[in-house]
């Protein structure tokens, strides 16, 4: 008994991927101006959303009004707080 077998061929397929940023941190500019930066992989990088976060002592994190571009200048309600990005 003979069986023919088809010539196999094989695909390299990219699959999408969910997007993601990795190594997401502050650089200061100026004494007063930071950047957020980061890496970001999942395929064609489209409009990005930045957040800017005020976390009180307490824990407490809170969106700051506005701050939503990849650069943030500090304002007198930030001294007694830590600054996030994300």
């Amino acid at each position: 008994m003979f069986i023919h077998c088809p010539q196999i061929l094989t695909l390299a397929i990219t699959l999408a991927a969910f997007p993601s940023v990795l190594d997401v941190h502050l650089e200061q500019k100026s004494s007063d101006v930071y950047c957020g930066l980061g890496i970001y992989y999942g395929g064609y990088e489209g409009s990005s959303l930045y957040r800017w976060y005020r976390e009180s002592s307490d824990g407490t994190r809170l969106h700051i009004d506005g701050a939503d571009s990849v650069t943030y200048e500090v304002t007198d309600a930030d001294y007694s707080c830590r600054l996030l990005f994300g």
